[in-house]
């Protein structure tokens, strides 16, 4: 068989939500000093990464040898490119020449034509900034 029990409530209602609300506030507290021994722990984890000399160190030696590896690799292609240059210059003065003794003629009048130009623009360009 069953009893019931009764139990006599001395406290009010607002000290019963005053209780509440302190729990309230302790609940939060709690997930406040929780946030904060995370951050903690997270800051001295990064204050021993940044003593740790050795690691500095590795840092740095790695630094180093990826930088000579990219100033190798710039000083290949330069070379490569500047051989590729030279190589298509020679070609166009070698196609210089051939069209210059094929067509003679060409050659002397697209080169009249080219002074042409080049002096009206130089001509122009002369009116325009005398004004």
């Amino acid at each position: 068989m069953r009893e019931k029990v009764h139990v006599l409530n001395f406290l009010s209602d607002a000290t019963v939500a005053e209780l509440n609300r302190e729990s309230e506030l302790e609940r939060h507290a709690r997930q406040i000093g929780t946030l904060a021994g995370r951050a903690v722990a997270l800051l001295r984890q990064a204050q021993e990464k940044l003593n740790d000399q050795e690691s500095w160190d590795n840092a740095r030696r790695s630094a180093e040898a990826r930088a000579e590896d990219v100033r190798q690799a710039a000083v290949r292609h330069t070379q490569e490119w500047r051989r590729r240059a030279e190589g298509n210059y020679q070609q166009a003065r070698e196609r210089a020449r051939e069209a210059a003794r094929d067509y003679p003629v060409h050659v002397a009048l697209a080169a009249g034509v080219a002074g042409f130009i080049v002096g009206a623009v130089l001509r122009i360009g002369g009116t325009h900034r005398a004004r």
